[in-house]
């Protein structure tokens, strides 16, 4: 019984090998674009977002070269916060975040609200000031 498993592992330990050599070109072809693909990635990324940076490692691997791109150094792209209030209170929260947290509301009801998308969050109205 060990020997009809045996035979059927080499067997298919054949048929692996036999496939692999007829799509050699397939394989290595598809390896490239996908090489290629993360380099144009990374560069385009680089570019539009002028955030990450990316530093590209080639180290050489028996025949062919592979790629690993590393963030070297990551500038948060988001806006600044700005101070809200709620109005008709004595409220003032550091952002809109912190408005949600502290009174519960959905940060993004409250920043619907302060863009003028609807009148109110629950009956409360919040404003977006300037500065601290």
């Amino acid at each position: 019984m060990n020997e009809e498993l045996i035979d059927e592992d080499v067997k298919q330990e054949r048929t692996i090998k036999a496939h692999l050599k007829r799509n050699k070109n397939a394989y290595i072809t598809g390896g490239v674009c996908l090489i290629v693909g993360a380099i144009a990635g990374a560069v385009l990324i680089n570019r539009s977002s002028g955030g990450a940076q990316f530093a590209q490692k080639i180290t050489q691997v028996g025949i062919g070269y592979k790629v690993r791109p590393t963030i070297v150094n990551f500038v948060e792209r988001s806006t600044p916060s700005k101070p809200v209030h709620l109005v008709g209170t004595d409220l003032y929260f550091d952002s809109l975040s912190d408005a949600a947290r502290k009174t519960g509301h959905s940060l993004s009801m409250i920043s619907r609200n302060v863009n003028g998308h609807i009148a109110d969050v629950k009956g409360d109205v919040f404003e977006l000031l300037e500065s601290a």
